[in-house]
């Protein structure tokens, strides 16, 4: 005897309901599914594209390494070259032009800066704390050439003593910084990087910006400033009331005919009846700023570092790297092969 569901049994009515309920279920599955699917395809892509950017700025990052062993290479040539001569002189033969280098789709920017030619701010003050006043007057009328009459060397040698004795009426120590806005203590140190002159009362973007090609940091004592590398503004510097025309031409001299001692430099004819301090004057140098951009797939990696040549047998020290720093690349490039 055989046994089914009429036409209005309740229970197929039931079986067909069930039948509408699974089918619904099937189909959030399969969205859910889709919805994952296309997450976890998203997320693989960034991740890709994520791992691809690390890979081309690990690529670069070591183009910028292979361009600083480039420069100690140089560098290293440039020494064993004067020690032949026995004439140790550097000019601007080296630092005049940017590199320009294709290597492997990728182009190699660089540029030596030699630090020398600059006013090193730690040299505001002698080891001992006590201020130079030699340096002090370089750095003022260096000031003056530049216009930036808000900017105070009193506040720069303040920053670098360890005292709290103001220099002068226009010094600030850590008095005057704690009562601003968002307080802040002296460095009561000499200076690491560049960047923290932004920190100095009187001290903008923009006179940052003015005075960063003129300065630098270096250790106190030791980077005596290099006549044949200076630029203008630094040569007039040094001498008080030096012509803007006499400085130009006394750059453009070095450029062509370097001095090999600052005696020789101090007979210039330009310089007859001006009072010169020879005090922290050289025709060498040590300290180098190499600036390096890398551009690989359209990415950029930049690396400045700074290197340091011995003076007794030519080896060449790596003192600081910074990788935070744009526009670096400052001269014009000259082309080479990758022959």
């Amino acid at each position: 005897m055989m046994l089914g569901f009429s036409q209005s049994s309740p229970f197929k009515g039931s079986l067909v309901k069930q039948r509408g309920v699974a089918l619904m279920l099937v189909i959030l599955i399969f969205a859910l599914v889709a919805i994952l699917a296309t997450g976890i395809y998203k997320r693989q892509k960034i991740f890709i594209y994520g791992a691809s950017g690390l890979v081309t700025s690990a690529q670069a990052y070591e183009y910028a390494l292979g361009s600083e062993t480039y420069a100690r290479r140089l560098l290293l040539e440039d020494w064993r070259e004067d020690k032949d001569k026995n004439e140790f002189v550097d000019d601007t033969a080296q630092t005049q032009d940017a590199l320009l280098l294709p290597v492997d789709n990728a182009l190699l920017e660089a540029q030596f800066n030699d630090l020398h030619g600059r006013i090193n701010l730690n040299d505001l003050v002698y080891v001992d704390g006590v201020a130079n006043q030699i340096m002090a007057d370089r750095f003022k009328r260096l000031l003056n050439r530049l216009s930036l009459d808000d900017v105070k060397v009193e506040r720069f040698q303040d920053w670098i003593d360890e005292n709290q004795d103001a220099t002068g009426i226009e010094g600030y120590e850590d008095g005057e910084y704690l009562s601003k806005d968002v307080p802040y203590r002296t460095g009561g140190q000499v200076f690491v990087h560049p960047s923290e002159m932004l920190l100095i009362e009187g001290v903008n973007q923009e006179a940052y910006e003015v005075l960063l090609p003129f300065v630098s940091t270096l250790p106190q004592g030791r980077a005596p400033i290099n006549v044949n590398t200076a630029s203008p503004e630094v040569l007039q510097s040094l001498i008080e009331n030096l012509p803007d025309e006499v400085a130009e031409s006394l750059a453009s001299k070095s450029d062509e005919t370097p001095w090999v001692n600052i005696q020789e430099f101090a007979q210039e004819p330009d310089l007859k009846g001006l009072k010169l301090d020879q005090t922290y004057l050289g025709v060498a140098s040590s300290f180098y700023e190499l600036a390096t951009r890398i551009t690989l797939d359209e990415r950029k990696v930049r690396l400045r570092s700074i290197l340091y040549r011995a003076q007794e047998d030519g080896s060449v020290t790596l003192i600081q790297r910074d990788q935070g720093q744009k526009y670096l690349i400052t001269k014009s490039g000259s082309q080479t092969s990758t022959q």
